[in-house]
């Protein structure tokens, strides 16, 4: 039965819940089964997406690595350079991207502004592959020696940042392609081609593709290091690697062509179940015959979203209310400008939950880079070295990611939304403490004990690597997933420009928060990371618990979790029973799902 966004009465709804058929409870194997039966009808989409996730994933873990090995081991870098380069650099550039892109939005089509974003990604890599091997003399050493002279030592980092221009700007658009093309694209280009129903389902298994992509990048960074002495040397390295990485964003421009031209826009309804009702018939006018005893209650599932099938919106219309579409249509004439955009977002407590959670996301990653990272600088000077730890790290990390991909369907069962989307924040909670706490003793213990202080500092790193293997994995394995899950219910200017302005900005505010109070520091102690790394660790487990907030507000009003229930509910076949699911015990199931 199709669905249409429209109003409908509380007594409707209260008789869909009715309806709604009690979910059994299963064994290990026999959720693993059910969950791989629901798959049946969505490989057409769920392959093509995962291969194109995994080219975007494969591009952004090897530019990651190389962006912090040319800018952290540069002469005159290191990690005091960061916390500049994200206020300075990577920010500017993503309010500039959030302008354009607001325009675009208004002048072109989706596919369009995809096609020209990624462009002009190819053209920059392309370029720096050129002139990479003319970088000693296309760098201001001049300038740079004359700001060290006049400026404090809490400054080394913006003279560095000024000093090795080229390698700043290689950071700023590597950070971007992150939030643009891995967060805004392909998840603008998901949420345009899955319904809501199939979404818990598909988007946990979409991340597949993008962990191998991490692991297979990862160990090619440590092939790569291990022949650069006898085969390449370093700048023939730098140059093969970006024009690899240039090489798959051509395959990525023409498998996303591919996707657009082939997959249905703004589907409603599970895919498995119109596959299943395909099998069994159809009515005289084509569509699709659904069981009359499912009902998919989308109406309680998320807040905003107000679903009920043809033959309500043929009621409302029969008493003179007006169709819900026809106003949406009517609304998409006059396009918002960037002003009223952002006043629109504002009133939306999805959109504030989203950006708070961005905000402390950011944040609390750049305090972890940065405190992690200069202790893996003090250890590998290098850059190969520096590059090879890396890369060993995202392979892990992809690994990891891959796994809890593998059960975020079973975790959404078992957890409900609110648990999977708080996991990350309770991760690095959890293991940020004692992290820090390492920190800080290093710090103090190292200049008396310098044996038994490389031991500690491999330790330290190691540690540190691990909170990072398994945060950025609960990430992009389960609060990704959960997050995009909200954006399905929101209208299309929330889907548009508010996640823009989330996913660009609103995580590189939070790291130029982090790095305002990261220079503000370093100005004080003279430029020493070491000595800072007390007060960061107390802004990080302050915005971790701000993140958990947020996080509980949103499952109190949009939790997509029971939109995930519905959607299991719908895809049980005709002869799994008949059974109904009283009110009060659909309560019970809520309130447990969310606890």
């Amino acid at each position: 039965m199709p669905l249409v966004q429209c109003n409908s009465s509380p007594e409707r709804r209260e008789k869909k819940r009715q309806m709604i058929p009690e979910p059994q409870a299963h064994g290990f194997v026999e959720a693993v089964e059910h969950q791989v039966k629901k798959l049946d009808g969505l490989w057409g989409q769920l392959v093509p997406m995962t291969f194109l996730f995994f080219m975007m994933a494969f591009v952004n873990t090897i530019i990651d690595s190389l962006k912090d090995s040319l800018v952290i081991t540069a002469v005159g870098g290191g990690t005091e350079v960061l916390p500049y380069l994200s206020l300075y650099g990577v920010l500017p550039s993503s309010v500039l991207f959030l302008v354009v892109y607001s325009w675009a939005t208004r002048k072109m089509s989706r596919e369009k502004i995809f096609n020209v974003t990624m462009g002009g990604f190819l053209m920059f890599y392309a370029s720096f592959a050129l002139v990479y091997p003319h970088h000693e003399a296309l760098h201001i050493s001049s300038l740079a020696d004359s700001l060290q002279q006049v400026l404090p030592a809490g400054f080394s980092g913006l003279v560095g940042m000024v000093r090795n221009w080229l390698f700043t700007a290689f950071y700023c658009v590597s950070e971007l392609w992150g939030d643009v093309v891995l967060s805004l694209l392909f998840w603008g280009l998901a949420n345009e081609t899955t319904s809501i129903e199939d979404a818990p389902l598909l988007y946990p298994l979409f991340g597949i593709g993008a962990n191998i992509a991490q692991t297979c990048a990862g160990r090619s960074l440590r092939l790569i290091s291990q022949v650069s002495d006898s085969v390449l040397t370093y700048t023939q390295q730098v140059q093969l690697t970006v024009t690899v990485c240039v090489l798959i964003g051509v395959v990525i421009a023409a498998t996303h062509t591919m996707i657009t031209r082939t997959f249905v826009k703004n589907p409603r309804g599970s895919a498995a179940d119109r596959l299943r009702h395909s099998k069994t018939g159809h009515s005289s006018n084509g569509s699709v015959q659904h069981n009359a005893d499912v009902v998919i209650d989308n109406e309680s599932s998320v807040p905003g979203l107000n679903y009920c099938n043809i033959q309500d919106r043929s009621e409302t219309e029969a008493v003179g209310e007006p169709s819900t579409s026809a106003e949406m249509q009517e609304a998409k004439k006059e396009a918002m400008g960037l002003k009223e955009a952002w006043l629109f977002l504002v009133k939306s407590p999805q959109i504030r939950c989203l950006a708070i959670m961005a905000l402390a996301q950011g944040l609390t990653n750049r305090i972890l880079e940065v405190s992690w990272k200069h202790y893996l600088h003090v250890l590998h000077p290098s850059p190969v070295a520096y590059a090879a730890f890396l890369g060993d790290t995202a392979m892990w990390t992809g690994a990891a990611t891959g796994l809890l991909m593998i059960l975020s369907p079973l975790l959404f069962d078992l957890m409900g939304w609110r648990g999977v989307a708080s996991a990350t924040p309770n991760i690095m909670l959890l293991g940020g403490i004692p992290f820090f706490c390492c920190c800080i003793i290093f710090s103090f213990f190292s200049s008396t004990a310098l044996g038994s202080g490389l031991i500690s500092l491999r330790g330290l790193v190691l540690t540190g690597a691990l909170l990072q293997v398994f945060s950025r994995g609960s990430k992009f394995s389960l609060f990704k997933p959960a997050e995009e899950m909200v954006y399905i219910g929101l209208d299309d200017e929330s889907r548009t420009k508010g996640k823009a302005a989330i996913d660009v900005v609103g995580a590189q505010s939070g790291k130029s928060v982090g790095s305002v109070l990261q220079q503000m520091m370093l100005i004080i102690t003279g430029g020493s990371v070491s000595g800072i790394i007390p007060v960061l660790a107390i802004f990080y487990v302050t915005m971790l618990y701000q993140w958990k907030a947020s996080v509980n507000d949103l499952a109190e009003h949009a939790d997509p979790s029971h939109v995930h229930r519905a959607s299991v509910m719908a895809s049980l076949d005709d002869e799994d029973g008949d059974s109904s699911l009283p009110v009060d015990n659909i309560s019970k199931l809520t309130s447990g799902a969310n606890a």
